[in-house]
């Protein structure tokens, strides 16, 4: 039984106008209008959808008055962990990781780890890869995911790789793309 239900998420920004621009255009959620009853408020910003009679938020930004803190060299590359990271994130599915890379970074976001299948082949006994995908900060150091789902083909071509013994992330992808794309 759950204890409750996902209402909305919540990121911490510091500039509103900055993060309903990145966010509305990584969602493609497009950004409220607050409801006269709420025009006091200058701490939030809302994405969702409305109309006539709904006003529904899916996202909610937090302006915050201080930068997010994080120390570059207390990251522990083996496991892919940051002390300061975030403690939730958003995953967007996306139909290419690359592209949605470039897209972002275009935007003001960054790469924080790059693309990656996972479960990595070889990782642990029975590792069978299931998504492509890579870590994203947004402008404010926020954390989120890239997810594509593998197909069938990808992640057949790849247990058939993996029998080739331990490779480099670029080859895993690669081998996915191949199969992906007919290469």
């Amino acid at each position: 039984m759950a204890i409750g239900k996902l209402r909305s998420f919540v990121i911490d920004v510091e500039d509103l106008e900055v993060g309903g621009a990145f966010w509305s255009e990584v969602t493609g959620i497009p950004r409220l209008s607050l409801p006269a009853i709420a025009s006091g408020w200058t701490e939030h910003a809302y994405l969702g959808y409305q109309d006539e009679k709904t006003w529904k938020h899916e996202i909610i930004l937090h302006r915050v008055p201080t930068a997010k803190r994080s120390d570059p060299g207390a990251v522990d590359v083996a496991r892919r962990l940051d002390p300061a990271a975030n403690r939730a994130h958003i995953d967007v599915t996306v139909e290419d990781i690359d592209a949605a890379i470039a897209q972002i970074e275009r935007i003001g976001g960054r790469l924080k780890y790059p693309p990656t299948v996972y479960p990595v082949p070889h990782a642990y006994e029975g590792a069978r890869p299931l998504i492509d995908w890579a870590v994203m900060q947004d402008p404010f150091g926020n954390e989120f995911c890239l997810v594509r789902g593998l197909a069938a083909t990808e992640r057949e071509a790849l247990e058939v790789a993996a029998e080739q013994g331990p490779a480099a992330d670029a080859h895993w992808r690669a081998v996915a793309r191949a199969a992906r794309y007919g290469d």
